[in-house]
């Protein structure tokens, strides 16, 4: 099933559609909340609660222009909102968590007051789509599901983790390029 057509069977308030939301991200959601806290409860909590806020957006119409997958735009609203409740109650993750240095600091605090992509975001998610598939999928499970160069390394068969950050970084390059072009 396509974003689209999920995210059409939400505005009809469709509560399979809410369940296979919930069923077929919560995995990989943790996997990739895990660098924040450990605490699974914590997780769990974050996680209905994006997903609620997912549904409430697209029956208030505000994902049917969505620029991103569904996927993105759910952990996205899950970090946003795990990164809240780090400010709010001034939790600090513990030795073996991980610990918000203070640019990331300074990025949560700019998120919560963001109105929106600016150009920049508009032009990196137009751009992104431009790179070939094995560059936006090694892009997206670094960055996005916050998968180690290891697991990326042993889930894109690459010959060892040195050719996995080389690929990365190329693909990063190329996507800095791109922009620079559509900027210059």
């Amino acid at each position: 099933m396509t974003d689209e057509q999920r995210i059409s069977q939400l505005k009809k308030r469709d509560r399979n559609a809410l369940k296979d939301v919930y069923l077929e991200y919560k995995t990989e959601f943790f996997r990739f909340a895990r660098r924040y806290t450990k605490d699974d409860i914590v997780l769990e909590d974050i996680f209905q609660d994006a997903v609620i806020a997912v549904y409430e957006n697209a029956l208030a119409g505000k994902l049917d222009d969505l620029k991103s997958s569904l996927k993105t735009y759910l952990f996205s609203t899950g970090k946003f909102m795990l990164f809240k409740k780090f400010r709010d109650t001034k939790e600090m993750a513990t030795d073996e968590d991980y610990i918000f240095d203070q640019r990331e600091t300074a990025v949560m605090e700019d998120v919560f007051e963001d109105q929106g992509p600016n150009e920049y975001q508009r032009q990196l998610v137009a751009n992104f789509k431009k790179l070939g598939e094995k560059c936006r999928e090694i892009l997206e499970l670094f960055y996005l599901q916050g998968m180690k160069l290891d697991e990326i390394t042993k889930k894109q068969g690459y010959d060892n983790k040195d050719v996995a950050k080389s690929q990365k970084s190329r693909c990063l390059k190329s996507l800095k390029q791109l922009i620079g072009k559509h900027n210059g």
